[in-house]
């Protein structure tokens, strides 16, 4: 005991020496860490690109999956000709063909609509032309050509690069294309608006080859809707002809592709190279002749184009509601498991989502080469910068607390997560008229008083950081793919400290730390006590929902965006996964991340499996009368039960 006694003094007479920590190097950075950390997460994306490269297995029902066409098509497809009273079917007709708009049915809930050009005869073949996403079908004046060739032609409505969807109930989506929009909706129910369109120009070609089953279809495309004729082709060797120009489906670097092209993990599995091998054979120009010319009005554009993006939404939104009956399934056969066998039975879907949704690093190992700094003395705490290889390019880098004087024996640690934009020095030492103050309260000082440990991780999301998930997400990786393996080094190096308690961990998350806490403690046994604040929520809803204003469909905040979480996990299924270890949500009333009749349904959940396991004392719910901050009055209560002295 004494000579831990010694080595505690040591460590407070080396903070007020401004000396690291013992095993450790001097912490020499100087600059911004977090814009350091974000710009060589950036570096790193770039240099395990070709990782992924040599690793890659096109295998196109793969494609399949990541595009979401995986929904069963109508059957049969009915096509049915778009009129009103006083206006005619047909909107111009030539000398060997006529132009009518139509519409044609695709999925359940979901049509198509488009022009169609019919031969007067027989015709040869049928060519669907996909023109740029910035056009009208009515602008694709080379469907003439096709026609003039003895086609017969689709050109079916895409949604726009260019034009802004439609205001939607719960307000306006700021600076978003309609592509975006719906890729927005679609990414965590796990459809994309190409795997959408591709669903279209193939149940129209369930519709053609009933009707001429021994001609051939085509596909003449440009821009955007060269990724749905490659894709369409892919996924369906009835089309014997793909006409387009380059793709761009891998860029120099992704961050510069519109977020509407974000396929999660499409360059695990496809480059433009392997696309265009599957399609060997297939690939040519669609015969042209020259037509004479004919000119279409736009009749009903704007209604057929709000048409096409509330009946995609309508669809996507009915999967969402739909979708907590599908985790309920999905996690059914390990609902009401003793504590003892929930880890084991829990593993299988854990694994799942640990790899399909946060998604894993590349295995490397490299010397975390711990260096810290101390701060200036405080009467409360002493306390060090510290830095952490993690990877060659970046690093992890947090603060560390302890009390200034010192308890006797091991002491507890918590980890204290900050939010979006945030810093570890906002949740220490703040003056009570600074802003951060009134979001963090110097939460940590409260935690050091109590005579433990705190750690301050500095997570990636602050300053310009949104492209690292656009340069992440074709690789099958999130923001969590970073910041899990620089907890697991920190934690790593923080238990080997001899005066932390390894089996006295506990966590502490606030905005997107709270989405930390869900996405970390999880998978990681080694935090005995999780405490999610200021966000847990019906997540589902949150994400997609157009009808409430605090929903991420009208914020910038793409970096939301988890594929196909609804169909997986949502909050309360992340929050299973902590048990049978201690869980607690903390909430204000007047927090505008949601409202509580969301977060109390979602939280019901959770208490309903803690009990059926017959351990409901060890979950709960902190609601308190205040906005988006730090509470911690049930917190620390909680706190202090489970990370008492074993």
């Amino acid at each position: 005991m004494r000579k831990r006694l010694s080595s505690l003094v040591f460590l407070a007479t080396l903070a007020a020496a401004g000396q690291p920590l013992p095993g450790t190097d001097p912490l020499e950075f100087r600059g911004d860490p977090a814009a350091a950390m974000v710009e060589g997460i950036g570096r790193y994306l770039e240099r395990i690109r070709p990782y992924y490269a040599a690793r890659r297995n096109p295998d196109p029902n793969e494609l399949r999956r990541l595009i979401g066409a995986i929904d069963r098509r109508a059957e049969p497809v009915r096509l049915e000709f778009v009129t009103s009273p006083g206006e005619p079917a047909v909107l111009a007709s030539g000398d060997t063909f006529e132009v009518s708009a139509v519409r044609w049915t695709v999925l359940d809930g979901l049509e198509a609509e488009g022009l169609y050009l019919r031969q007067f005869a027989s015709p040869r073949h049928l060519v669907i032309c996909l023109p740029e996403t910035n056009r009208e079908p009515e602008d694709a004046l080379e469907m003439f050509d096709f026609a003039a060739a003895g086609a017969e032609v689709l050109v079916p409505l895409l949604l726009s690069s260019a034009q802004p969807p439609p205001p939607a109930p719960g307000g306006w989506a700021k600076n978003q294309t309609e592509r975006e929009w719906i890729l927005r909706m679609g990414f965590p129910v796990g459809r994309h608006p190409i795997g959408l369109e591709v669903q279209k120009v193939l149940a129209f070609t369930d519709w053609w080859k009933q009707r001429f089953p021994g001609r051939d279809v085509e596909i003449a495309a440009a821009g955007d809707g060269a990724w749905v004729a490659f894709f369409a082709a892919v996924l369906d060797p009835r089309i014997a002809l793909v006409e387009t120009g380059y793709l761009g489906i891998e860029p120099r670097t992704y961050r510069d592709q519109p977020l509407y092209r974000n396929i999660f993990g499409l360059a695990r599995f496809f480059n433009e190279e392997d696309l265009r091998a599957l399609l060997r054979g297939r690939l040519g120009n669609a015969p042209r002749a020259m037509p004479v010319p004919m000119k279409i009005s736009r009749r009903g554009a704007e209604a057929r184009r709000l048409r096409n993006i509330r009946q995609m939404e309508s669809f996507l939104q009915t999967l969402a509601r739909r979708s907590r009956r599908v985790r309920d399934e999905l996690w059914a056969n390990i609902r009401g498991a003793s504590p003892d066998d929930w880890r084991r039975a829990a593993a299988p879907l854990e694994r799942r989502i640990r790899e399909e949704m946060l998604g894993e690093l590349p295995p490397e190992e490299i010397p975390p080469q711990p260096r810290t700094r101390p701060l200036p003395a405080s009467p409360l705490y002493r306390g060090w910068e510290v830095m952490l290889g993690v990877r060659p390019e970046f690093f992890a880098y947090g603060v560390l607390l302890v009390p200034a004087s010192m308890p006797e024996g091991r002491i507890p640690l918590v980890v204290v997560q900050h939010g979006l934009q945030g810093r570890p020095q906002d949740l220490f030492g703040q003056k009570p008229d600074s802003r951060a103050f009134a979001v963090y309260r110097n939460w940590a000082e409260t935690l050091v008083r109590q005579g433990w440990a705190v750690y301050l991780p500095q997570n990636l999301y602050t300053g310009d950081f949104r492209h690292l998930i656009r340069m992440a997400h074709p690789l099958g990786l999130t923001q969590y793919s970073f910041i899990r393996e620089q907890y697991r080094v920190a934690l790593d190096w923080l238990v080997s400290l001899p005066f932390v308690d390894p089996g006295r961990i506990g966590f502490y998350g606030l905005s997107y730390g709270g989405k930390t806490a869900l996405r970390v403690p999880p998978f990681d046994p080694r935090f005995r006590a999780v405490v999610c604040a200021g966000d847990f929520n019906e997540w589902v809803g949150k994400m997609i929902s157009i009808e409430e204003p605090w929903s991420y469909m009208f914020t910038e905040e793409y970096d939301m965006l988890e594929w196909n979480l609804a169909h997986i996990a949502s909050h309360a299924e992340l929050a299973m996964l902590v048990a049978p270890r201690p869980f607690l949500v903390e909430r204000g009333h007047r927090d505008q991340v949601g409202i509580d009749e969301w977060v109390l349904a979602e939280y019901a959940r959770v208490k309903r499996f803690y009990d059926e396991m017959g351990i409901g004392d060890r979950t709960g719910i902190a609601l308190f009368n205040g906005p988006h901050r730090v509470d911690g009055e049930e917190a620390l209560r909680f706190l202090k039960k489970w990370l008492a002295s074993r």
